[in-house]
């Protein structure tokens, strides 16, 4: 848990860390209400669309087997865009 400072306007700075996690950018719109315990405030994103953008996967998702030289991933974007050439 992360402690902060109450600001004289009763603002908040949230921790970058937790808003790419529940995928907030500055300017996003939040939902904040008591905890139904009464024990905290709960903040959510306004939007409940459910998706996240792939900077949310940053630091969970490790690449398992040997690298991938640029020069290779160029060559599979060539050769796909070549296929859906011949298909058409």
């Amino acid at each position: 848990m992360k402690s902060m400072i109450l600001s004289g306007k009763r603002q908040v700075v949230l921790p970058a860390d937790l808003c790419r996690q529940v995928a907030l950018a500055p300017g996003a719109r939040v939902h904040v209400a008591l905890a139904p315990d009464g024990s905290g405030i709960v903040v959510r994103p306004a939007t409940a669309s459910g998706r996240k953008p792939a900077s949310v996967l940053f630091d969970r998702v490790t690449h398992q087997g040997s690298p991938v030289a640029i020069d290779e991933l160029q060559g599979l974007a060539a050769a796909r865009r070549l296929a859906k050439a011949d298909k058409r």
